[in-house]
């Protein structure tokens, strides 16, 4: 797939929908898609007319975060493009606003978290699970995590790294929105709506005010997380279990989801 076809983009009205739409590549980070997206961002903040982007990926996968390759390659082809591909939803000079519908899972989970406001499916799975394949934390997960989610959720997922349900995060108080699972594209749109009632200019001046501080901690959480995560990755263990357990796990997601629906509802304080 190229990188214009990985990545949808439109325009109505003062919103911009991005699109992560790679099926047969499960909307993993791969380059193509990191490509495609920050040039729909860019696309999006030069146009006048545009004051909120609405990020979106397919029904049943959001991101599944790295492919094996990309978890076995060395240091500067592994964190530096993922990193960059996180960065550009947070540098997007107008409101990112996620629609995760399907599942998220590790950096793929970070992507929708480093958005400006998240909305999560009720039904969906999502994971911080780089412990599971035996290597720890990295790209400001030990920052994001706790501070989108609340501390003690944040801390439990990246410590069990077992995948949630959207609606267990909400009934555990996670500072997102989750929905049933089909209104989720519709609720992030009327979120964005909402936030779109404001002039562009304030919008960016406010986004500028958040991302600064917000960027400040995840990359001093990041220049903390990478000694500990280069260690770990690089271990033999966690090298054996990156192949084995890697296709597993996006199975499984998918073979746990069913269609039960819970009412809207926004979590608690962070």
């Amino acid at each position: 797939m190229s990188a214009t076809e990985a990545v949808g983009y439109e325009v109505e009205g003062p919103l911009a929908t991005v699109r992560l739409a790679d099926a047969a590549g499960h909307n993993r980070l791969s380059d193509d898609l990191r490509t495609a997206m920050i040039g729909a961002l860019r696309e999006a903040a030069a146009d006048p007319r545009v004051r909120v982007v609405v990020l979106e990926g397919l029904p049943e996968i959001f991101c599944a975060g790295g492919s094996v390759e990309q978890m076995l390659r060395p240091h500067e082809r592994r964190i530096v493009p993922v990193w960059e591909f996180l960065r550009a939803v947070v540098d997007c000079p107008l409101p990112v606003v996620a629609a995760a519908q399907g599942h998220a899972l590790g950096g793929g989970f970070l992507l929708a978290l480093y958005c400006d406001v998240v909305v999560l499916s009720d039904r969906s799975r999502y994971a911080a699970n780089f412990l599971a394949y035996g290597f720890t934390p990295v790209l400001g997960a030990t920052h994001l995590l706790p501070a989108k989610l609340g501390a003690a959720l944040g801390a439990e997922m990246l410590y069990t790294a077992r995948s949630y349900r959207g609606r267990e995060l909400a009934d555990r108080g996670a500072g997102v929105t989750v929905t049933a699972h089909d209104k989720v594209c519709a609720e992030a749109q009327r979120t964005a709506l909402r936030i779109a009632q404001a002039p562009r200019d304030a919008l960016e001046r406010l986004k500028a005010h958040l991302r600064a501080e917000a960027l400040e901690r995840a990359e001093a959480a990041l220049a903390r997380e990478i000694p500990d995560h280069e260690a770990t990755i690089g271990s033999a263990e966690a090298r054996r279990r990156i192949r084995t357990l890697h296709g597993e796990r996006i199975g499984a997601a998918r073979v746990r989801t069913d269609a039960s629906p819970v009412p809207s509802r926004v979590g608690g304080p962070r």
